[in-house]
C-alpha cells in the first residue's frame, strides 16, 4: 500500500512529472507498518546488516513474514535457501594480453585483464540479486581471506571470478570447509605463495600462508576468551596465540602444493592453445594440487598448536600421501583451536553489525560456532543466525552500548543510498536510460569520487582497513575499522560521491560508463507529501531507520525551508543527510 499523496495547486513542472512517474512506476513509499509486524525502522536496521541496503520491496517481503518473534528468522532461513546467483565463468586466457593470437588481448584487455567487469557483476548484484545475504557475506569472507588484482600486473578478471566462486560456494557451509577451499585455491596459493613453496634441503619453506593463515583468517595475534577479552599472563600481558616455530610448523605442513598445469588446446578453454607456450593459460581455475610431493614436501616433525607436534613420516606412511594429511592435519589444528570461533565471530559482527560488539554478542556467536544444536562445529548459517538474531543486533540499547554502530564503509554508503531509491538499472524518469550501468569501481569513475575502497584491488593482504584498528584518542579504545581509510580526502571524495548520485548523476564516458550512475528523481519526489516535515520524515524512515535526531530534523527544515521546487527541496535534504555523521554511521 503506499502512502496518499496530498494535493496541490502548482503549476505543472519536473515535480509533477516525476510525481506522475512515481505513481506509475509504483515508487512511493508504503505506510507504517501495523503492530504486528516488524516495524519499518526495525525492518531497514536488519537489512542494512544483511543485504547492501533496504529498499520498500525488502521491507514489506520481511514485514509479510510475521511478527518479530518469528519474522527475522524467517527471512534468514529464506536467504540461507535461495540459490546463489553465481559469478560468472569468463573462462581462462593467457598470461600476457600482448601475446600474438590471443583473443583476450586487445581490444578486448578491459574486459579479461582488469577487475572491470568483476566489479561491475559485483555493484549489479549488490543492487539487483535476490541472495542479498549470501553476496554480503561473500563480501565479508573477501575482505577476511583477502587476495588482491593488484598482486600483479594483467591480474586476469577470471582468476578473481573463480575465488569468489570459492567464497560463494561456502558462504552457507562450514567454515572448515571453507578453510580448505580457500587454502587450495589458485588466487590465494599464487596471492601468498602456498604454490611452488617446495621443500629444499637448508632453505626454510615460505611462512607467508602460513602466518596469515594465522594473524588474519582465524586465530588472531592475541588469546582471547569466549567473550571476546583478552586473556592475561600472570604480569597482566597479553598472550601470543601463536609463536615463530609455529608459523614455521604450519609453512613446512603446507609445501608440495602448485597450480595444475597449463592449459592448452580444449573445448571447454577456448581461449588458450597448446603452442605456442605463451598461448597456454595459467590455471587460476581448478584447485591446486600437490607436485612429486616426496621430494617437494617437508617430512619432518611440525610444531602446531595447542602442543600438537606432527611426526616426521614419510609420504607412504598416509593413506592418500602425507602433503594432504599434513594439510588436513595442520587445518584441524587451527580450526579447533579455541581462539578461532571468537576471533571468527567478532569480525564478522564487525563487518555486519557494530565495530564494537558486546561480550554477550560475542559469547552467544562463539556458542553457535561451537555447536549449531546438532554438534557441529563451524556452521556458518548457525553462527549468521546469532550474529543477526542477537538482541544487541535486533534492539541495541544506545544507553547500555552507546558505541553501538559503525561507519559505513565506501562501498556499503553507495550500495545503501542507491537501494534505497531503488537503483537497479530500470530507465530513469529523466533521462530516458538506465539510472545505473553499474560501473561503480574506482578505476573507472571519476578521480574525485574515489574513497580508498577500489573492491578487489585491496592494497594489501590486511584489506583496505584492518579489522582491529583503533580510533585515534578514543579511552577507553574504539575499534572503528573503516576509519583507517577515513581522510579529509576520502571524506571530500564521499560528499562528492553523494552530490553527484543525487544532483548531477556520475557522468558518463564511453566506452567505460556508457549511462553513469544518477538516483532517479522520481524517487525523491515521491517523499514530499507537500509539506517540508513529511519530506524530512520519509528520508529520515528510509534512510536512518527513525533515527534522526530533533536538533538534526530541526536543522534540515531549517535548510530546506527556502526552497521552492519540491524535487531541489527533496534533493537538498537527501543530499544533507547523505554526508551527515549520522546517517554515514550505521546505527
Amino acid at each position: 500500500m503506499q502512502r496518499a499523496k496530498a494535493a496541490h495547486t502548482r503549476p505543472l513542472s519536473l515535480y509533477a512529472l516525476t510525481v506522475c512517474a512515481a505513481l506509475s512506476f509504483g515508487l512511493l513509499p508504503r505506510v507504517a507498518a501495523a503492530q504486528n509486524v516488524v516495524s519499518t525502522e526495525d525492518a531497514i536496521r536488519f537489512l542494512e546488516q544483511v543485504s547492501f541496503g533496504a529498499n520498500w520491496t525488502e521491507i514489506g517481503r520481511l514485514q509479510s513474514m510475521g511478527d518479530p518473534s518469528v519474522a527475522y528468522a524467517a527471512y534468514l532461513q529464506d536467504q540461507f535457501q535461495l540459490p546463489s546467483s553465481g559469478w560468472a565463468d569468463r573462462g581462462l586466457c593467457p598470461g600476457d594480453p600482448n601475446t600474438a593470437g590471443n583473443p583476450c588481448g586487445p581490444p578486448n584487455t578491459r574486459d579479461f585483464y582488469t577487475m572491470y567487469q568483476v566489479q561491475m557483476e559485483f555493484f549489479t548484484k549488490a543492487l539487483t540479486a535476490e541472495d542479498q545475504l549470501r553476496q554480503r557475506v561473500v563480501f565479508a569472507l573477501d575482505q577476511m581471506w583477502v587476495i588482491s588484482a593488484q598482486l600483479q600486473g594483467n591480474f586476469q578478471t577470471g582468476w578473481m571470478d573463480y575465488y569468489l566462486r570459492n567464497l560463494d560456494d561456502n558462504a552457507f557451509g562450514n567454515w572448515r570447509d571453507l578453510m580448505y577451499a580457500v587454502t587450495l585455491s589458485p588466487g590465494m596459493g599464487k596471492y601468498l605463495d602456498m604454490s611452488g613453496n617446495f621443500f629444499r634441503p637448508n632453505l626454510a619453506a615460505n611462512e607467508n600462508y602460513a602466518r596469515e593463515i594465522l594473524q588474519l583468517f582465524n586465530v588472531g595475534l592475541d588469546e582471547l576468551d569466549d567473550t571476546g577479552q583478552p586473556i592475561l599472563d600472570e604480569s597482566g600481558e597479553r598472550i601470543p596465540t601463536y609463536t615463530q616455530d609455529q608459523v614455521v610448523g604450519f609453512s613446512k605442513a603446507f609445501t608440495g602444493w602448485a597450480l595444475q598445469p597449463n592449459i592448452g588446446d580444449s573445448p571447454t578453454d577456448p581461449y588458450c592453445a597448446s603452442s605456442p607456450p605463451a598461448r597456454q593459460c595459467p590455471n587460476w581455475r581448478d584447485p591446486m594440487q600437490p607436485v612429486n610431493p616426496v621430494t617437494n614436501h617437508d617430512h619432518g616433525d611440525k610444531v602446531l598448536l595447542d602442543g600438537v607436534v606432527l611426526p616426521a613420516r614419510q609420504e607412504g606412511d598416509c593413506p592418500g600421501g602425507c602433503v594432504v594429511q599434513d594439510l588436513n592435519d595442520a587445518l584441524d589444528n587451527i580450526f579447533y583451536n579455541h581462539n578461532t570461533p571468537v576471533y571468527v565471530c567478532k569480525n564478522f559482527i564487525k563487518y555486519l553489525v557494530t565495530s564494537n560488539p558486546t561480550p554477550n554478542q560475542v559469547f552467544n556467536c562463539v556458542t553457535a560456532f561451537k555447536d549449531n544444536g546438532q554438534s557441529v562445529r563451524g556452521d556458518m548459517q548457525a553462527m549468521l543466525s546469532a550474529i543477526l538474531l542477537d538482541q544487541d543486533a535486533r534492539a541495541p540499547d544506545p544507553v547500555m552500548n552507546p558505541n553501538y554502530g559503525k561507519l559505513r564503509e565506501p562501498v556499503l554508503a553507495i550500495t545503501n543510498i542507491l537501494r534505497n531509491f531503488q537503483v537497479d538499472g530500470s530507465v530513469c524518469s529523466t533521462t530516458g536510460n538506465p539510472c545505473t550501468d553499474f560501473v561503480l569501481g574506482e578505476s573507472y569513475i571519476p578521480s574525485n569520487l574515489r574513497m580508498d575502497e577500489d573492491v578487489f584491488r585491496s592494497p594489501t593482504v590486511f584489506n583496505f582497513f584492518p579489522p582491529g584498528f583503533v580510533i585515534t584518542g578514543t579511552d577507553p579504545q574504539l575499534y572503528g575499522p573503516e576509519f583507517a581509510i577515513l581522510s579529509t580526502t576520502s571524506e571530500l571524495a564521499r560528499i562528492n560521491m553523494m552530490n553527484a548520485l543525487i544532483y548531477t548523476g556520475i557522468a558518463t564516458s564511453n566506452p567505460d560508463r556508457p549511462y553513469g550512475t544518477r538516483i532517479d528523481p522520481a524517487q525523491l519526489a515521491a517523499y514530499y507529501q507537500g509539506d517540508d516535515a513529511s519530506l524530512v520524515d520519509g528520508l529520515n524512515d528510509i534512510m536512518m531507520h527513525l533515527t534522526m535526531s530533533d536538533d538534526m530534523r530541526n536543522l534540515l527544515l531549517q535548510e530546506i525551508n527556502g526552497v521552492d521546487d519540491p524535487v531541489e527541496k527533496a534533493k537538498k535534504a537527501t543530499y544533507l543527510i547523505a554526508i551527515s555523521p549520522s546517517y554515514n554511521v550505521q546505527r
